[in-house]
């Protein structure tokens, strides 16, 4: 069973995943292969951070360029005995594609119905990354 920790608590972050926005829709990318959607994101490579990571991923699989990025927390699988970090973007402009294993980008009100993942996960996250948005306005209009 997954743990969930703050951001920035785990070392050896293997895996990264950004939840993103762009005009206040959900940013998804259809799987070439798989014929799903699902979240940028993907392995840290040897000698990279997760943010880079995270920035590199949100690039390939989006083509966004312009943004603001967040880690949001921390997550580790004791089956495979890997740790991971989820992310929050607010993408404000795309270039175009970059080759890679996703087909295009889909822009959503919502979760998609086809995920590649587990879908309750990706709900969750998709809920706290709204928490954490309507904290932040809250917070910035004080």
């Amino acid at each position: 069973m997954k743990k969930i920790y703050p951001a920035g608590s785990l070392d050896n972050i293997g895996f990264v995943s950004i939840y993103a926005k762009h005009k206040g829709k959900w940013i998804f990318c259809f799987h070439k292969r798989r014929k799903t959607w699902e979240c940028p994101g993907g392995h840290v490579e040897p000698g990279e951070d997760p943010l880079g990571a995270a920035k590199r991923e949100l690039f390939e699989e989006t083509g966004a360029l312009n943004y603001k990025i967040i880690p949001l927390r921390d997550y580790h699988f004791p089956e495979g005995n890997h740790n991971g970090r989820v992310y929050f973007a607010d993408v404000v402009s795309f270039g175009e594609l970059p080759q890679s294993e996703m087909e295009r980008i889909g822009l959503f009100d919502q979760l998609p119905e086809n995920v590649t993942y587990d879908r309750i996960s990706m709900q969750t996250n998709l809920d706290l990354v709204d928490k954490k948005i309507r904290e932040y306005e809250s917070s910035s209009e004080h």
